[in-house]
């Protein structure tokens, strides 16, 4: 498979996102913020009704109705509507990855062998569009691997190349890729992907980052996916900031380095952690620092933005988020890329803070004529100004003058056809 790792991205983008319609995300759209709870919001589900996370009592499931405590011990990652949900749940056996089911409740996973390493017999990671796969880590004794999880096969572990541990982090929307981490001989995790066979339900895994520019082992981490798996995202850690930080790897055209933030403090890292459907906005975070003096930010691409701060980039936009809070995390994004849930702090990054961003369009552009409100301008509207023609009808005095006559059939006309689409507010 051909791999390009390019620091110009402009030179690899333009075939497959640039011709894509512009995001939502411009000056003048409605910015909705809101910290939801203390704790985290790990995911959003795929149309972005439900963002998941877990606080104090365990793990909740957000939505504009309010906060909903589902229990366990967090809340991972929601499928398509937020039906189903993968997440964390402490047992007396061990803390197990689990799925939860909005009618149903809690179905614990166990682990991947008799017994856990110490307390855990494996964590949850991600879920399918469809609830029926999950992934994440599972233990067999004090081996860790990479694992898939459904309700009629429960779970099992996915092929490795390295001689160590693996980990899923991710799955596509329609179940057939998953991306996480395979380690390294010497400990350094290596970018890993794995793709199903379509005709034999095998799993083989490829190192994505493997051979690229100033990366030649593919250090790094998948974390993220569409919904069918042609656009993974994740951090590679190369030998310099050009082949460090955020990356894309596009099922087509290889990989794509949309880079780091310029660092205020050292050490530095970061990375993408999801991505919407499209491909053109992907979300992240930047760490620097040591212990606790780390700082974090979180990140923000887009062809038009390239890679910046979040926090930034949203203020910019109107969303008023308070000079004192620190985004430091942006986990996960909607797959039309108006929903993004992370995790955030006033102060010490001790004190976390679960927060969500709604992008709003703008109004719909006004559509004079369509006086029956079928979105078109046509003879069925002309049919009703003339229907008053000489009154006083407010609906068809487009022009406001008091009677219904020429000045308004002339709007009518000038505006005949479909109305504009304009986006939801």
């Amino acid at each position: 498979m051909k791999r390009i790792l390019n620091p110009n991205p402009s030179r690899i983008l333009p075939a497959l996102l640039l011709a894509l319609p512009a995001g939502i995300t411009h000056a003048g759209d409605t910015i909705h913020f809101e910290i939801i709870s203390e704790g985290l919001a790990n995911g959003v589900s795929d149309d972005g009704s439900a963002v998941v996370g877990q606080n104090n009592s365990g793990g909740f499931i957000w939505t504009f109705d309010g906060l909903q405590e589902i229990g366990g011990v967090a809340a991972i990652a929601a499928d398509a509507d937020g039906s189903f949900i993968t997440g964390d749940r402490s047992l007396p056996s061990g803390d197990t990855a689990a799925r939860y089911v909005v009618t149903e409740g809690w179905t614990q996973f166990g682990g991947l062998g008799p017994s856990g390493c110490d307390s855990s017999l494996s964590s949850a990671y991600d879920i399918s569009s469809d609830g029926q796969r999950c992934v994440g880590l599972g233990w067999d004794g004090c081996a860790a691997s990479a694992f898939l999880w459904s309700p009629d096969d429960g779970m099992f572990e996915l092929p490795r190349i390295g001689p160590s541990a693996t980990r899923a982090d991710t799955i596509s929307g329609d179940g057939t890729v998953i991306g996480g981490w395979d380690q390294a001989s010497n400990g350094g995790r290596r970018a890993a992907a794995w793709f199903e066979n379509a005709r034999t339900g095998e799993w083989e895994e490829t190192l994505v980052l493997e051979s690229t520019l100033g990366n030649s082992a593919g250090y790094g981490e998948v974390n993220g996916s569409n919904g069918d798996g042609s656009i993974l995202v994740g951090s590679a850690d190369g030998t310099s900031d050009d082949t460090s930080g955020a990356f894309m790897y596009l099922a087509d055209d290889g990989v794509v380095n949309l880079g780091l933030l310029p660092p205020n403090d050292f050490p530095y890292g970061g990375g993408a952690l999801d991505v919407a459907e499209d491909g053109r906005a992907v979300v992240g975070y930047q760490r620097e620092g040591f212990g606790g003096g780390q700082s974090f930010r979180a990140t923000y691409w887009t062809p038009e933005t390239g890679l910046v701060d979040l926090k930034e980039h949203l203020n910019g936009l109107g969303a008023g988020i308070p000079a004192g809070f620190t985004l430091a995390a942006a986990q996960s994004i909607s797959d039309d890329g108006t929903v993004i849930c992370g995790w955030g702090y006033e102060g010490l990054f001790f004190f976390q803070d679960a927060w969500v961003v709604i992008l709003k369009g703008g109004e719909p552009e006004p559509c004079p004529g369509d006086l029956n409100g079928d979105g078109r301008v046509d003879g069925g509207d002309l049919g009703l100004l003339l229907a008053v023609w000489g009154t006083s009808d407010p609906a068809a005095d487009l022009n406001g003058s008091g009677t219904v006559d020429g000045g308004d059939l002339g709007l009518l006309l000038s505006a005949w056809g479909p109305c504009p689409s304009g986006l939801c507010p």
